[in-house]
């Protein structure tokens, strides 16, 4: 059985949704797994099927904000990294390291986010981006850890094809 990895985001694809995507694609090609890796839209009938398998709606923290009576603003999100903010993590995988630039930009604006991330179920929404991997959501608001995405991917391909 062929193993399918989605990542759920906006489209056109954020620097969030845009980076969990190629990291999925560049995991199962370094790892030759049988595995494809789609990008939907939050707004999907797709997207909308598997946030309502955890009783929840697909959106983004544009969408967490809103419902919470706030408003994001983008330049606030981009703005150089400030001194107390912790050092980005390293990225060690040989497969990976061309995205290194995009992932420290990303890792800190996960970080700007990361308040709307841990309201996201309270108010009801699956945060983008989402990772699916054979239809569980393992991961929901931010990039994962690339140990984590690493053990997902390698214990769902495993299981999926030993059964």
């Amino acid at each position: 059985m062929k193993n399918e990895i989605i990542v759920i985001g906006t489209v056109p694809a954020c620097p969030r949704c845009r980076l969990l995507t190629e990291i999925m694609e560049r995991k199962v090609k370094s790892l030759k797994l049988e595995a494809s890796v789609r990008h939907i839209a939050y707004t999907s009938e797709e997207a909308a099927a598997l946030a309502a398998s955890k009783g929840l709606v697909p959106g983004t923290a544009k969408d967490v904000a809103k419902k919470n009576g706030a408003e994001i603003c983008m330049d606030d999100l981009q703005a150089d990294r400030t001194p107390d903010e912790p050092d980005f993590p390293v990225i060690t995988d040989s497969a990976l390291l061309p995205l290194n630039q995009l992932f420290r930009e990303v890792h800190l604006l996960d970080l700007r986010l990361r308040h709307y991330e841990h309201q996201a179920a309270d108010t009801g929404i699956l945060m983008t981006p989402v990772l699916v991997i054979n239809g569980e959501i393992q991961h929901a608001g931010s990039v994962p850890g690339l140990e984590d995405i690493h053990k997902w991917i390698s214990e769902a391909c495993r299981h999926n094809t030993t059964e």
